[in-house]
């Protein structure tokens, strides 16, 4: 996946930390701890036709990634969650959910490299 396909927008993420330097790390550690279990889990839910399971773990994506700021992995999470709730699977799907997982990845090293350029100091997995 082309990485410029991956934009990020912490104008969400900023409203909510208010300059807190200290919070901002504990949210960015939370939130790509828990980005990256959900994109685990989601995977392998995709991989079992887990219906409930993926519309567990796309609910769950809706919020993190806004906080993120990754508009391209909530949107596909919003339309995954309204699809899966007729709790049947749904492979027409499959393209969205490449893009989750592949999206996640890079948006990931492009975190790291923000963090890196705004002067936390955070531990990522």
């Amino acid at each position: 996946m082309d990485e410029n396909l991956v934009n990020i927008d912490l104008t969400y993420f900023y409203s909510i930390t208010g300059g807190d330097k200290a919070f901002e790390q504990l949210l960015l550690i939370g939130t790509i701890a828990d980005i990256d279990d959900k994109i685990r889990a989601f995977k392998n839910a995709w991989k079992e036709k887990d219906a409930a399971s993926i519309r567990s773990n796309a609910h769950s994506l809706i919020s993190l990634s806004a906080i993120v700021g990754i508009a391209e992995m909530e949107d596909y999470s919003k339309r995954i969650d309204r699809a899966f709730g007729d709790h049947n699977f749904h492979p027409e799907l499959s393209r969205m959910a490449d893009f989750i997982i592949a999206a996640w990845y890079i948006a990931q090293e492009k975190l790291k490299a923000l963090i890196a350029g705004i002067g936390l100091q955070i531990e990522l997995p």
